[in-house]
């Protein structure tokens, strides 16, 4: 390999890092995992509620969770967990299963996330919730947030 190729492979090697460093998303655990990780270390629970309808939750995907001020208090102070309101799949969550109920052909809700999501006896999407190690709820917002109103909750709560 002669030293152009040499230095343009390098180079694309570089960009593509980069790139993926720029695009990373805010690492999501499994909820049925929070309750032994709440043994090692205890922290507040941030769950982001979505469905993949919402365009509304993909613009807090692109924008919000991509901010590496959101991800680094996500990662350093809280647990942090995903979770589909349509999600098909029983969920295993504070000593509880939680399953889907379909409420007509092809449509339906998941017991969780309307568990997490109700405020006023609506349930929208995308809602964040924060729990505190013990699955109290100390903060519910259904709407959008960017990454500055979520950076202004997450460091008051992670405050006391």
């Amino acid at each position: 390999m002669n030293s152009a190729n040499s230095y343009q492979s390098s180079f694309f090697l570089v960009l593509l890092l980069c790139s993926m460093m720029a695009f990373s998303q805010t690492k999501s655990h499994p909820l049925e995992s929070i309750g032994q990780m709440q043994k090692t270390e205890r922290r507040n629970l941030v769950v982001f509620l979505h469905t993949d309808w919402c365009n509304y939750c993909k613009g807090m995907e692109n924008s919000t969770f991509k901010n590496k001020n959101v991800q680094d208090l996500l990662t350093n102070n809280f647990y942090f967990a995903e979770l589909n309101g349509e999600e098909k799949q029983d969920i295993n969550f504070s000593g509880a299963i939680f399953k889907y109920q379909p409420t007509g052909v092809k449509t339906g809700f998941h017991e969780l996330a309307a568990s997490l999501g109700n405020i006023d006896g609506q349930v929208s999407y995308p809602s964040l919730v924060i729990l505190s190690p013990e699955n109290e709820i100390i903060f519910q917002l259904n709407g959008f947030m960017s990454a500055k109103e979520i950076i202004e909750v997450l460091t008051k709560i992670n405050k006391g």
